[in-house]
């Protein structure tokens, strides 16, 4: 019965999700995957504390890595709505923090929501922001090094 729940309570990536490159593809593929593992870890019986909040540095880190590595491809590429999708870039980079943050200072239920949140927000983005950009994207413009050195970029 778990494995069933999670299926339908977390989608998968799906193809018609793709923006026509197999790095930011990966990338959108991971969000799914890591707000799958937030989901089970909240759904479990015993306490999970220590990997929720691990799997929200790890989210915090996709986010960082991501946006950078898709708003240097926008850029690259002359994306005339890069400002605007920088700006919702960094509103949906703000939510996660501050859940993140009010969860690890103590309030736990902070993260009840997160998994449906970034599920909502990512099938949303995905499917009306970035099929905007999937015309213009192109393969030499995305950086394809591993979320982890962008993510320190971007921490810079």
């Amino acid at each position: 019965m778990g494995a069933e729940t999670v299926q339908s309570a977390i989608p998968d990536w799906t193809p018609e999700m793709s923006v026509g490159n197999d790095t930011l593809d990966s990338d959108h593929k991971a969000f799914f995957d890591i707000a799958r593992l937030l989901y089970d870890s909240l759904a479990a019986k015993q306490d999970q504390g220590m990997i929720i909040t691990s799997t929200l540095m790890i989210l915090e880190e996709y986010v960082d890595g991501h946006f950078l590595r898709e708003e240097k491809a926008l850029k690259a590429v002359g994306y005339t709505q890069l400002a605007e999708h920088h700006h919702k870039h960094r509103k949906f980079q703000a939510r996660v923090r501050a859940i993140s943050e009010t969860y690890q200072s103590g309030t736990k239920s902070a993260a009840d929501d997160l998994p449906n949140l970034v599920i909502q927000w990512l099938t949303h983005h995905i499917l009306n922001e970035d099929m905007q950009y999937k015309r213009w994207i192109r393969d030499s413009a995305v950086d394809s090094r591993p979320l982890a050195f962008l993510a320190m970029e971007a921490a810079g």
